[in-house]
């Protein structure tokens, strides 16, 4: 077990020495509810959001061999730098697919203040080696790439991983990866989970009851396998597949206001952003009026599970 030393002071007092957070309970929540106490967080942050393509080398999925760029922009964001995460597509949903497929949870996640860097490259079938690709990207953005938007990033935080289906199996590898300052991951209804015992990283796996693609149980069990804490299980009552794209009458978009709370959390020091995430407030993640079939937060040390289901 570890964390980062840059690890906020509420994961530092649930963790050192074995500590651990109160036990969510199904009865808690539904307490809530009772009381009309359970909300969600804001899914739309302070940042106005563009977008850019920018040409990247050593891309090694085939096809295409440049990422899009999501910033902040506008008057609120001048003269401000943002933290870097690099995003991970879906199987089939790279090339020109990408950005259609991804605009809603991209945008959200822009404009809570973060930059986004999103390789097209493998826009076909299922690519084992897209993870280098989504870590190239973090490599490329550092050593100064042409743009707009990654003139804005701050390098003096640490940089945040997410991707979904395809991309979600290689955020899972690349959170298992040193010498990219990697500091947590959001691995949404990832395809396979067979590198979970290797993640090195704060994260949470996210998944659906009605994921038919990718069951929910293999990514519990890519939870249970995760040695890191703290670690967070969610399972959206009802949720497909396809709940992370902009498109389709069944996706709702739940996860697009946690995403950016994660790195909010563990990027920039946010305690109200690591609430929402691991904590027991009326919109924190296991008890917001999201349904939920099984949401567990893993803090570590002697009783590290709490869950309910």
């Amino acid at each position: 077990m570890g964390v980062k030393t840059e690890t906020f002071v509420l994961l530092s007092l649930l963790i050192v020495g074995g500590g651990h957070s109160t036990p969510v309970t199904w009865s808690d929540r539904i307490a809530l509810q009772e009381q009309g106490q359970v909300g969600q967080p804001s899914a739309s942050g302070p940042y106005e959001t563009s977008w850019e393509l920018v040409n990247v080398s050593g891309l090694v999925s085939g096809s295409y061999h440049d990422a899009w760029v999501i910033y902040p922009s506008g008057t609120e964001a001048s003269d401000k730098t943002f933290p870097l995460l690099s995003f991970a597509h879906g199987k089939d949903a790279g090339g020109t697919a990408l950005k259609p497929s991804y605009t809603t949870i991209l945008e959200a996640a822009a404009s809570f203040g973060f930059v986004i860097i999103a390789p097209r490259s493998c826009p076909e079938h299922y690519c084992t080696n897209f993870y280098k690709d989504q870590l190239q990207c973090i490599t490329a953005a550092k050593e100064g790439l042409a743009s707009t938007g990654l003139e804005s990033v701050d390098w003096s935080k640490s940089v945040g991983i997410f991707g979904h289906s395809m991309g979600g199996a290689a955020t899972m590898i690349s959170a298992g990866k040193d010498g990219y300052d990697i500091a947590a991951a959001f691995f949404l209804h990832p395809y396979y989970t067979v590198h979970a015992e290797d993640i090195k990283v704060p994260a949470v796996h996210g998944t659906g009851s009605s994921d038919q693609i990718c069951p929910a149980e293999e990514v519990k069990n890519g939870f249970d396998a995760n040695p890191f804490y703290p670690k967070v299980f969610a399972e959206i009552e009802g949720a497909t597949h396809l709940e992370p794209n902009s498109s389709g009458g069944r996706n709702k978009h739940r996860w697009d206001a946690y995403v950016p709370r994660l790195f909010m959390c563990h990027l920039n020091g946010d305690s109200d952003a690591c609430d929402l995430i691991y904590g027991s407030t009326s919109d924190s993640l296991c008890y917001t009026d999201i349904e939920m079939t099984d949401c567990e937060v893993s803090v570590g040390g002697t009783g590290d599970r709490n869950d309910w289901a």
